[in-house]
């Protein structure tokens, strides 16, 4: 029998930084033996140093246990992997996340023999990774029995993840991280007021995006512009999350049908055709880290131009939403005054009155 325990790993710059500010700062404790039980543990666990230090107290107990004979444990320490009852050691890992990080665990266990595994999560994100890498797996090991528990308390259930795969198709199956990355996760927004049910309605209305899908798990962290025929397939199926009857294949036609002729809210519309490009990108980086899980070592490229950039103040990564100008901005460079003192502009002037910087359409002397 052998037993697996994974951690996350906590990186400098990285682009979970967000995520992990949204859910606030805990208080720093200090973990060891003979520290007392936090109380809180929510806000224990918020602070990221606690929780590395919490990972490798409990990877060092672990090991340092003995067990009866035939039981083999496997615990993750930084980016190496400590064990005990075994001789078997398992290669460093540069993951930062368990989510991708049970993967290289879980094709060791096969490789090592195992054939029927069982995989404990709360995540979701965790369920679509095995999905994604079923077949994969599965090619190399045809005795692959996986199984995942998932949930807690009333919501507990266990996943067959061979049953969901066999039934899903091995198109649909290797697309779903793709598929759930293009939709939101952790690190990717969603579209506004589309849950997972409907995209996923959507996905059955439009399923040549499948194909787009498994070209993106196909080329791992693939350059994505407007002009190419995966992303024009990714905007078809924005246009159909929106409205499933639509025959545009334009989300900036489609913004415009939506708002003018069947009154829908600026929140109720797709995004522009530049911010669906930004959002695609950061897509396709966060499907590249889960689709290349099974590699020990995945050398994760740098965000930056995949969606993000890197904030010169904080040293954290932010979305880039768009490469169009703010609608505000735009508009106020239309904006133009007919002053023509020669001392510049005066209390009057229509720019100055709106505190905007007087541009080349004025006719003033001002320096533009």
């Amino acid at each position: 029998m052998r037993v697996d325990v994974v951690w996350d790993r906590y990186l400098d710059n990285s682009i979970k930084e967000s995520t992990r500010e949204k859910r606030g700062k805990g208080v720093r404790r200090k973990v060891a033996g003979q520290t007392k039980v936090p109380g809180n543990w929510p806000d224990f666990l918020r602070d990221p140093t606690n929780k590395v230090e919490l990972f490798q107290f409990l990877s060092e107990k672990i090991v340092s246990t003995t067990f009866p004979d035939g039981k083999q444990v496997f615990a993750t320490s930084g980016a190496s992997v400590v064990c005990s009852g075994t001789d078997h050691s398992m290669p460093p890992c540069d993951h930062e996340e368990a989510d991708t990080r049970i993967v290289v665990h879980l094709q060791d266990a096969l490789e090592s023999g195992c054939t029927t595994c069982l995989v404990r999560t709360v995540d979701t994100d965790v369920l679509v990774i095995l999905i994604g890498k079923y077949h994969f797996l599965a090619s190399k090991y045809p005795s692959a029995d996986i199984w995942v528990a998932f949930g807690s308390g009333k919501n507990f259930l266990f996943l067959h993840i061979n049953a969901i795969c066999s039934t899903l198709g091995k198109e649909k199956s290797t697309a779903l991280p793709v598929f759930h990355s293009f939709t939101g996760c952790d690190t990717t927004s969603s579209f506004f007021g589309k849950g997972k049910k409907s995209v996923w309605e959507a996905w059955g209305a439009y399923t040549e995006v499948t194909d787009a899908f498994n070209f993106i798990v196909e080329h791992p962290h693939a350059q994505i512009t407007v002009d190419c025929q995966e992303f024009q397939m990714l905007e078809r199926f924005t246009v159909v999350i929106y409205d499933k009857t639509s025959p545009l294949v334009s989300v900036n036609e489609a913004r415009k049908e939506l708002f003018c002729q069947k009154n829908r809210t600026m929140e109720n519309i797709p995004p522009t055709q530049q911010a669906l490009l930004q959002h695609t990108k950061r897509a396709v980086y966060q499907a590249g880290i889960w689709t290349t899980c099974h590699q020990a070592q995945q050398q994760t490229p740098t965000a930056e131009g995949c969606g993000w950039t890197l904030d010169a103040e904080t040293k954290s990564w932010v979305p880039v939403w768009s490469s169009q100008p703010a609608a505000a901005k735009a508009v106020s460079e239309l904006v133009k005054c007919a002053c023509k003192s020669a001392a510049g502009c005066g209390g009057r002037c229509s720019c100055k009155k709106a505190s905007w910087k007087c541009t080349e359409l004025c006719s003033c002397k001002c320096e533009k």
